[in-house]
């Protein structure tokens, strides 16, 4: 009796039919299939790398080319289990972190890079290979809305030079 009164009530209140609403079932929920992926920058290293200092004792502005006193390279590597190529981490990680990694960095005894001084200055300087380790954390939503979460590494190549 209890019922039928809420179910009158509820018919006036809305102006329609009273109806019960239904569980959800298992099988009725959907979650569009989605990936997310986040990308942090945990460390970096030097490769390998030629550097020195440049002492300009004069009034005006020296630049020095230097050649690299060896053959280095390096590549970029992707965890397996990230499911990504390197094509797409390197993409990636050079647009949301803003850096200028590459799928292979390298140097020769015949690649040459520049420094400049300003007047009365010593600028400290490093050109070569930088390491950039990454954490990738992949996201995978199901269609059934359970997610996959994947976390691992990638280390890309960067082709770096500072000075200071």
């Amino acid at each position: 009796m209890i019922a039928v009164a809420s179910a009158l009530a509820l018919t006036a209140i809305t102006g329609g039919t009273a109806a019960a609403a239904a569980p959800a079932s298992p099988n009725t929920i959907y979650c569009p299939p989605e990936d997310d992926r986040y990308f942090q920058q945990t460390a970096s290293s030097w490769y390998a790398s030629d550097s020195g200092t440049l002492v300009n004792n004069s009034a005006g502005t020296i630049t020095k080319t230097y050649t690299h006193t060896s053959n280095k390279s390096y590549s970029t590597t992707v965890a397996g289990d990230l499911g990504m190529s390197i094509d797409f981490v390197v993409a990636s990680v050079n647009t949301k972190l803003n850096v200028s990694t590459s799928r292979e960095a390298s140097y020769t005894t015949t690649t040459t890079f520049t420094v400049t001084a300003p007047a009365h200055t010593t600028v400290s300087y490093r050109d070569g290979i930088l390491k950039r380790t990454i954490l990738i954390t992949w996201y995978h939503t199901y269609s059934n809305c359970t997610v996959k979460t994947v976390r691992d590494y990638a280390y890309l190549a960067d082709n770096y030079s500072v000075a200071s």
